[in-house]
C-alpha cells in the first residue's frame, strides 16, 4: 500500500536527519571539550538547518498519520503510536517497529549528549565568568592612577608607547 511506503520512507528520511543531528552533537561536545568557539559557532548553524529540516519532516510524518487514519477510518481517543498501530493491519507494524525503536534509541543518545553539552557549555561559562571577575578585580587593586600619594602610584601598561 502507498501510504505505508510514504511513511516508512518519511522515517527513513527522519531517522538519516537525527543521525546527522547526532553527528553534529558529538561535533559540538568535541568543539567545546577543545574550547575552540570558532568551530562551535559554524556547528551551531548546521545544527539549526538540520533541525529546520526535522520539523519539515515531523510534519509530513504527521500528515501521511492523518492520511491513514482517514484511510482507515480510525479515531482514536489519545493519539499516539502504539493505539495507531494496534488498529491497523499486523504487517504495518512488523514494518515499521523496528524503524520505530531504532529512533526512539538514537533520539535518547541524541538527548544524552545534548544534556552533556549543556554541562560543559555552563562549565564553560562559569569559568569565563570567574576569569572575568578575577581580572576586574586584579585591575581595580592594581588601578592607583588617580592615588593622590604620587609614591604609590604605579605606571600602568600601555598599549601604545613612544617606542612603537
Amino acid at each position: 500500500m502507498a501510504l505505508k511506503d510514504e511513511l516508512l520512507k518519511i522515517l527513513k528520511e527522519e531517522k538519516a536527519l537525527y543521525q546527522q543531528l547526532f553527528e553534529i552533537a558529538e561535533a559540538k561536545n568535541e568543539a567545546l571539550v577543545n574550547n575552540d568557539t570558532d568551530k562551535l559557532v559554524e556547528i551551531v548553524e548546521n545544527d539549526r538547518e538540520v533541525i529546520a529540516e526535522i520539523e519539515t519532516k515531523d510534519e509530513q510524518r504527521n500528515n501521511k498519520i492523518q492520511a491513514i487514519k482517514s484511510e482507515f477510518e480510525i479515531e482514536l481517543e489519545k493519539d499516539s503510536y502504539s493505539n495507531l498501530i494496534e488498529k491497523l493491519p499486523e504487517a504495518w507494524g512488523e514494518l515499521l517497529n523496528p524503524l520505530r525503536e531504532e529512533l526512539i534509541e538514537l533520539t535518547d543518545e541524541f538527548h544524552n549528549l545534548n544534556e552533556q553539552n549543556q554541562k560543559l557549555l555552563d562549565q564553560a561559562l562559569e569559568l569565563n565568568q570567574l576569569s572575568f571577575e578575577t581580572i576586574v578585580k586584579t585591575i581595580k587593586e592594581q588601578d592607583t592612577t588617580y592615588s593622590k600619594d604620587k609614591k604609590l602610584k604605579k605606571e600602568q601598561p600601555r598599549i601604545i608607547n613612544k617606542q612603537g
